[in-house]
């Protein structure tokens, strides 16, 4: 029995040694003849081969695919960002753009501050900003920015100063509208929006037509924009004309503000 075993053996050593000799042998002839017969089998061989490799390639394909896009997001994301921030400093540099126009054309002295605070109550308004009495600050000193007046200063610290808002229900301020520049008196009713006391019906006014501070007040310098007409009527009762206006300054955006020395 173990005669037989290890004669098995052999002859399947030698059977196998035979399948690989032939084997290699077979690709060497089908790699060293160029005839029709052998190009058909080469051409079924790698069709096969392609098939069989498909799988793999297509995956692969598909794992690159969704790195790319991976690494596209990543750097879309970047640039949107890198977008806004531009934005931001697009909008930042419009503004103080507007700014040093204001204060190329501006004669008198003033100090910029930054808003640190706000306190917009049902009758009183008003901010607080990062400049004080040791930058040469003191009370009532005009506040505007570069579209037009803001309201005054009323208590200053060393670094800080209140600032009553032109929206505040107890502000006044005296100002000429009009070609003949006629005296009337602003006065702050809901909003950004007001009404100029005082301005007799016989004044010829349109809608429009810019109020500027009068300059009569010990506070406020002249021909400083105040608010826009935008609305003009009057009744046979009131000897004044009622006149509704737009006040200039960007109340609602505030960033900066100048402060009139």
């Amino acid at each position: 029995t173990a005669l037989i075993m290890r004669t098995r053996v052999r002859f399947t050593n030698k059977d196998v040694i035979a399948l690989f000799s032939t084997l290699i042998l077979s690709i060497f002839i089908l790699h060293s003849r160029n005839s029709k017969q052998i190009q058909n089998i080469k051409f079924q061989i790698l069709n096969i081969s392609s098939a069989i490799a498909y799988p793999i390639t297509w995956y692969n394909e598909v794992f690159t695919i969704r790195e790319e896009n991976k690494l596209l997001k990543d750097k879309l994301i970047q640039v949107n960002l890198l977008n806004s921030e531009l934005q931001s400093f697009y909008s930042e540099n419009k503004r103080l753009k507007e700014m040093l126009n204001f204060i190329s054309s501006m004669p008198l002295n003033y100090m910029v501050g930054n808003i640190v605070g706000h306190n917009f109550g049902i009758t009183t308004q008003s901010i607080i900003v990062d400049i004080g009495s040791k930058e040469g600050l003191s009370k009532n000193l005009t506040v505007m920015d570069e579209n037009g007046l803001l309201g005054k200063t009323i208590k200053v610290g060393d670094h800080s100063s209140l600032v009553q808002l032109i929206t505040d229900k107890n502000y006044r301020v005296s100002i000429r509208v009009g070609q003949e520049r006629a005296l009337g008196l602003f006065i702050p009713t809901h909003g950004k929006y007001g009404i100029l006391d005082g301005v007799r019906k016989s004044l010829p006014l349109s809608e429009g037509e810019i109020a500027y501070t009068s300059g009569i007040s010990e506070i406020y310098p002249a021909n400083i924009p105040v608010a826009k007409v935008v609305s003009i009527s009057t009744d046979n009762d009131n000897p004044f004309q009622n006149i509704i206006v737009e006040l200039l300054g960007s109340i609602n955006s505030l960033d900066y503000i100048f402060v009139i020395l």
